[in-house]
């Protein structure tokens, strides 16, 4: 499974189109990291001013995990979930294909049931 290439824009998310399921974005705000949007769309379209993400590591950052899901040359950390801001989002990075979200489900499944 891997992430479609090349998803890279320059945008924010009070664009009109915001932010959605399955896209990965670079997030400034008290640490610069990269997050996987999880949250629905619904969700996110709302005035909710946070959206729900799994933190995205490069592949040699990788710690020992066993739910960590391959994403191109990204790894999402579904055990590391955290709700930043909108305003947050700096910039799209990339986009997750289904494959990966159904996998990445199927993780966040796994530590509900923990």
């Amino acid at each position: 499974m891997v992430c479609r290439v090349g998803g890279r824009r320059r945008a924010t998310p009070t664009d009109r189109s915001g932010v959605q399921r399955g896209e990965i974005w670079l997030i400034q705000g008290a640490r610069e990291r990269l997050g996987l949007i999880i949250s629905s769309d619904v969700y996110n379209g709302t005035d909710v001013p946070v959206v729900l993400v799994a933190e995205v590591v490069e592949k040699d950052r990788l710690r020992d995990s066993p739910l960590a899901v391959e994403c191109g040359q990204y790894v999402v950390m579904p055990d590391r979930l955290s709700s930043p801001m909108k305003r947050w989002f700096v910039d799209r990075v990339e986009i997750a294909d289904t494959a990966t979200m159904r996998q990445v489900s199927r993780a966040l499944r796994i530590l509900q049931d923990l």
